[in-house]
Parts: structure tokens; C-alpha cells; sequence
């Protein structure tokens, strides 16, 4: 028989960790936006409740797809272990590196002069965001080279949100605030009926509320809303996880929006809160938020010799992703995570199954612990700093300016995906960004001059 009891240490130090990147997020010393707090949450999501369910005594992996995995207590255990070590480089670097990096080097971008913000960019952003979502995803944008550019397009949703309920908070507009809150909320349920899926629309409206958490007050409201949060979320997804199967065939099976619309009523008519002493309650947890095994898996799998460390290989992957086949057609064509998954880990996977690699793994199957606490600490000192930069321009009216920091930070709070996929989607934001400013935004501004000076003239 185990000891479960050993896991509750490294989950309070998982615990603290967040609660000193919390404090440091609220500080008024240093400005946020919250991409830190989002980038842990995200991670918390897929690995800080699967060690808790397994720290729990009478939880019992009885469901046949786990026995069939050969998911262990062994191995749930040291990967949460890995886990922790990532979250303990994360938060040295998010907290203190970043701060000693912006004071040695001094960035010239971090200087602002205070401007009138331009209040027109949410609107436009939005705009753009509706463009990518209804033209672009649909036509080109599962051509490769176009994947990662109409993905960062539909994060500009996120982005023009964010903005929203900024300016409305701002402006002492309670009711337009509540109604930008309320559409951020709708996220989750306007993708399971539109694709099938929460869990794209559970992390945006993550992002916007932890963003509204920097500047919202009293406080004391946030951490009620956060409990709220916490609960309703997990309720929301055991609920959602228990007739997955029905609500995907009715959205891909080409069903009107009348007959989605009743299936999405059926499925929440029927509502579980979240119950931790529920066995289907904690199998659903483990089967779909429990990255740990994986990781465990392939710490078994290396230390018996049958694979070896990738030595950077992957990570040299990353770092050419972003280089688009338009531009280097014999670019080296790799595989997907679910191939690194079976490669390290040695367990198969059926061709429509999608298995994220994550960082942690990603980070560990290259350098072992020591890659998983370097690996994060560099993501947290980038991370921190592109927060950083995009809260100072937010604050200094310069709102394009945040916009321009702020999406390419999104493309990093990926902890379940493959690096490759974060820096290409990291630099297709960035040259969005450039191509808004330069043709979307510059057009509209000329157009608004136009106007004035015939306003004028008329007059």
C-alpha cells in the first residue's frame, strides 16, 4: 500500500508558489496583466489535480481506459514530482530573475510617455478577431504555414475583451463592464456549440478574468470569485465530460443550432457540482487533467534504458518552427506531440487521439529535472517580462502597445502543448501585430483625419 500522505507536501509547495506569484501579480511596485498567474493556473489544470486526486486515500483508478493505460501510483507521483520542480524554476524566475534582468539591462521599450488611449481599439481588434474567425480559420487556415497566423488571429477575441472591460471599468461604466464580463463567460459554452470542445473556451475566459483580477478592487471580491471560479469550473467540466460523446455528435454531425441549443440544455438541466469523495468525479480528473502519468511513464521508460534523453532536440525544433515552408520549403518536417508522447514514453495512441506533450514532459525527455527547473525558470523570466511590458503600456494609455505584447503572450500560456507550437504561434502573433498596426489600424486612423478636416472645412 502507498503512501499517499507524501504528496501533500509538494502539493502545499505547488500551493505557495502560486500564492507568492499571486502577491507579486498584486503589487504595486511592479505592474501585471496576469499572464504569469494564467501561464500556473493553465499548468495547475492538467497536473496540480492530478496529483490531488491521488493524494486523496479512497480514490481507486478503477475506470477500464486507466487500467488499460497502466496508470500507477508510482508513476502519477513522480511526474507530479517533476511537476513541482518546473513550478519551483517558474516562480524563481516569474518573481525575482525578471525584476534583476529589466534593472541590469534597463529595456528602452519598458519607457512610456503617458498618451490619450485611442478608445476605438477594442471595437477594431474585435473586428479583426470576427474576420479571422469567420474567413480566414475556415478557408486557409488549416493550410500549413497559416495554422499558427489564424489562431493568434482568434486570440485577438481575447485580446479585444480584455480592452473592453478595461475602458469600462475605467470609465466608471458599470453596466457596459458587466456585459463585457458576461460575453467572456458565454466563451466556454459558445465552443462546445460550435466546435465540440470547453476546453479552448474555458482557458480564454481564464486569461480575462484573471487579467480583470490586476485592476479590479476590492479584493476580497476576487477571492470569493475565484473560489466561485474554481468550483464552478471543475463542476462545468464533469458535467461536460459525462455526455462528451452526445454533444460532439450532435456539433459534428452537422445538427441545426436548435438541436444543439436543446443538447447543451439537456447536459446542464442535469448539473454536478464538483464532489472530490465522487469515484466518477475523480476518474474524469484523471482521465482527461492528469498529465503526470505521461511524465512518469517516460521517467521509467528512459531510466530502464529503453530511450534516451533527446538532448536538446526538441528544443532545436522550437527554435526553427516559426520559420514558415513558404520561406524554407525543405524545413525538416517533425512529428506531432503524439508521436515525442509514444517515443519517450513508449505507450501507442490511436490516430484520432490528440496527446499534448507538454512542457514538463517536453523539458524532462531533453535534460532530465535539471532541463524541468531551467526550462521553466527561462519560460517564467520571459513570461514576467512580456507582462511587464504589456502592463506598462496598458497603463500609459498606450493601447496598441499592450495589444502588441499582449498576444504574443498568450501564445506562450500553452503548459499542455508542444514548445514548437508555442514559438510558432509566438512569432505568427508578433507579425500579426505588426501587419494590424501597419494596414488595419494605420488605414482607420487616416481615414478618421480625413474625415475631421472635412468636418472641418464644412463648418
Amino acid at each position: 500500500m502507498e503512501n499517499r500522505s507524501e504528496l501533500i507536501i509538494w502539493l502545499v509547495i505547488w500551493v505557495a508558489i502560486c500564492a507568492s506569484v499571486v502577491r507579486d501579480q498584486w503589487s504595486r511596485k511592479v505592474p501585471s496583466v496576469g499572464l504569469p498567474l494564467a501561464y500556473l493556473l493553465s499548468l495547475s489544470m492538467i497536473h496540480f489535480f492530478g496529483g490531488l486526486i491521488y493524494a486523496l486515500p479512497w480514490y481507486n483508478a478503477k475506470n477500464a481506459y486507466l487500467q488499460q493505460s497502466g496508470v500507477s501510483y508510482a508513476q502519477v507521483s513522480s511526474g507530479f514530482i517533476e511537476s513541482v520542480y518546473g513550478v519551483m524554476g517558474f516562480g524563481l524566475g516569474s518573481t525575482i530573475l525578471a525584476y534583476w534582468i529589466l534593472r541590469t539591462f534597463k529595456p528602452s521599450w519598458l519607457r512610456q510617455v503617458p498618451q490619450n488611449p485611442d478608445l476605438q481599439i477594442p471595437k477594431q481588434l474585435l473586428q479583426v478577431g470576427f474576420f479571422f474567425m469567420l474567413i480566414i480559420v475556415p478557408t486557409i487556415g488549416s493550410i500549413p504555414g497559416f495554422q499558427g497566423f489564424s489562431t493568434s488571429g482568434v486570440y485577438l477575441f481575447v485580446v479585444s475583451l480584455c480592452l473592453a472591460c478595461w475602458k469600462a471599468w475605467h470609465q466608471q461604466d458599470k453596466k457596459a463592464f458587466f456585459f463585457w464580463l458576461a460575453v467572456s463567460c458565454s466563451i466556454p459554452l459558445i465552443t462546445i456549440n460550435l466546435l465540440g470542445f470547453i476546453g479552448y473556451g474555458a482557458a480564454a475566459t481564464l486569461v480575462i478574468l484573471i487579467f480583470i483580477s490586476t485592476f479590479y478592487r476590492p479584493r476580497w471580491h476576487i477571492l470569493i470569485t475565484g473560489f466561485l471560479v474554481f468550483v464552478l469550473g471543475l463542476s462545468v467540466f464533469v458535467t461536460y465530460l459525462r455526455d462528451r460523446g452526445e454533444i460532439r455528435a450532435t456539433v459534428w454531425g452537422g445538427e441545426g443550432l436548435e438541436a444543439k441549443y436543446e443538447r447543451t440544455i439537456n447536459t446542464f438541466s442535469n448539473f454536478e457540482i464538483i464532489d472530490f469523495t465522487n469515484q466518477s468525479h475523480l476518474e474524469a480528473i484523471d482521465i482527461r487533467l492528469n498529465q503526470n502519468a505521461l511524465v512518469g511513464k517516460s521517467i521509467e521508460y528512459i531510466n530502464r534504458g529503453q530511450g534516451t534523453y533527446a538532448l536538446g532536440e526538441t528544443l532545436l525544433q522550437a527554435a526553427i518552427a516559426p520559420i514558415p515552408r513558404i520561406l524554407w520549403p525543405d524545413k525538416p518536417s517533425f512529428g506531432g506531440s503524439g508521436n515525442i508522447v509514444t517515443l519517450y514514453t513508449g505507450q501507442k495512441f490511436g490516430d484520432s487521439t490528440s496527446v499534448g506533450v507538454g512542457q514538463v514532459l517536453e523539458f524532462y525527455i531533453n535534460f532530465g529535472s535539471i532541463g524541468v527547473f531551467i526550462g521553466f525558470m527561462v519560460f517564467g523570466v520571459m513570461i514576467r517580462i512580456v507582462d511587464i511590458t504589456a502592463a506598462y503600456k496598458l497603463l500609459s494609455g498606450n493601447w496598441l502597445g499592450f495589444a502588441s505584447w499582449f498576444l504574443p503572450g498568450l501564445s506562450m500560456l500553452q503548459p499542455g502543448g508542444a514548445l514548437a507550437e508555442v514559438t510558432a504561434s509566438f512569432a505568427a502573433s508578433a507579425v500579426l501585430m505588426i501587419l494590424i498596426r501597419r494596414f488595419v489600424l494605420r488605414k482607420s486612423s487616416k481615414l478618421k483625419k480625413v474625415k475631421i478636416g472635412a468636418t472641418q472645412l464644412n463648418n
